[in-house]
């Protein structure tokens, strides 16, 4: 039996990248998973990626999951999520806030729209689902919610700069509130059983989404210092979401962080299981 047998597990932007391979790693741990996204099937988006492949592929690595069509900028959508994970399976364990988007350019150039836009997918978006599944995580005394931040989060430090670095301040600013909602709603929910934490990659992780991004146009793109797989950033989900829930919360941590602390791995090891672009 796996580490997570017999839990239920909603991931958020499961369709491709980060939250697919979440997915397909809380499945094969054992637990059941709510495959969550508004990609379902092919031809919806430019981006590689379905819903139907990530359940295809959960069941593959031999886990369970079905497929829900959810927008977390709309509160009915994600309510109907947790009322059908409830009838059909009882409980909900764990809830993956991994949904999120990034729109380019620099403050100066941005539209409002754009602006109130990220804020409503990166950081409304993880309250609503969050605040839907604690009455049933609660009711359990067993949950964990593990929201899915960036080192974006973390400014430029202060200047003077050499030059204009621009593209990823609001971004990041929406990864700092979420990782602020993260230790904030674990404090109040102590001694209630449900765990908040708050899990980034160290190093930057290949994924559809991207890579697509990044190779627009033809263009070209080094991927030296990356992780061309997400196996670190999976397998670090897995271990947090294994913990009691009552001893491990209320952490903002990097993957290698949680394999050091959690996994008992070396520096070393780390590296030698989850290599780097040279």
């Amino acid at each position: 039996m796996g580490a997570l047998s017999n839990r239920v597990a909603i991931v958020t932007g499961a369709s491709r990248g980060l939250g697919k391979d979440l997915a397909i790693g809380l499945g094969r741990a054992g637990a059941t998973v709510v495959a969550v996204a508004r990609t379902e099937k092919e031809g919806q988006s430019a981006i590689p990626g379905t819903l139907e492949q990530t359940v295809q592929l959960v069941q593959e690595a031999g886990g369970q999951a079905v497929a829900l069509r959810c927008d977390v900028a709309k509160e009915e959508e994600i309510q109907a999520v947790v009322d059908y994970t409830l009838k059909s399976f009882g409980r909900i364990d764990i809830l993956v806030n991994n949904a999120g988007i990034q729109v380019p350019g620099t403050i100066k150039d941005m539209q409002v729209r754009h602006w109130d836009l990220i804020f409503t997918v990166n950081v409304k978006g993880p309250f609503l689902f969050s605040r839907s599944v604690i009455p049933a995580m609660a009711n359990q005394g067993w949950g964990h919610i593990l929201n899915v931040s960036s080192r974006q989060a973390v400014g430029p430090g202060p200047g003077p700069y050499e030059k204009p670095v621009g593209g990823n301040t609001h971004y990041g600013t929406t990864k700092a509130a979420l990782e602020r909602f993260t230790q904030g709603l674990a404090a109040e929910l102590a001694g209630q059983g449900i765990a908040v934490n708050a899990l980034a990659p160290r190093r930057p992780i290949w994924t559809e989404g991207g890579h697509w991004a990044v190779t627009r146009g033809g263009r070209q793109f080094v991927y030296s210092g990356w992780r061309m797989t997400s196996d670190i950033f999976r397998d670090a989900a897995v271990l947090i979401c294994s913990q009691d829930p009552r001893a491990y919360t209320g952490n903002v941590v990097y993957d290698d962080q949680v394999h050091l602390s959690l996994g008992r791995l070396s520096e070393a090891e780390v590296l030698a299981h989850y290599p780097v672009e040279p």
